[in-house]
């Protein structure tokens, strides 16, 4: 069992977006609610990006329960996007969610 984050850390105010297909095809991105979150750092390094060597950051994210919540989905913060890796119920209470998420380089 992982300790809960305190309600303070509970700071960074996240946009839980979802995925739906255009007219035309492509893929949008819907703002679906909002959520308050701890971020942490997990892990960096480099990584092949389409014939290039990009950045590759991990994080790992707090946040209270919702059972709509899935690896389909992601996370932005201003400009920043995270894009959810796994989702946890940690003790099983239903009472907050542990994420794996990396963030997309722009």
């Amino acid at each position: 069992m992982t300790t809960p984050a305190p309600i303070g850390a509970l700071r960074h105010r996240l946009v839980l977006e979802r995925a739906a297909l255009a007219d035309d095809g492509s893929t949008v991105w819907t703002a679906v609610d909002t959520l308050f979150a701890a971020i942490s750092p997990v892990s960096g390094g480099e990584a092949e990006l389409g014939g290039g060597v990009g950045g590759r950051l991990t994080h790992r994210l707090e946040t209270r329960f919702r059972a709509d919540l899935s690896s389909r989905d992601r996370l932005t913060l201003g400009d920043r996007v995270f894009r959810i890796l796994a989702v946890r119920d940690p003790d099983e209470r239903r009472a907050r969610l542990l994420i794996d998420a990396e963030e997309e380089n722009r």
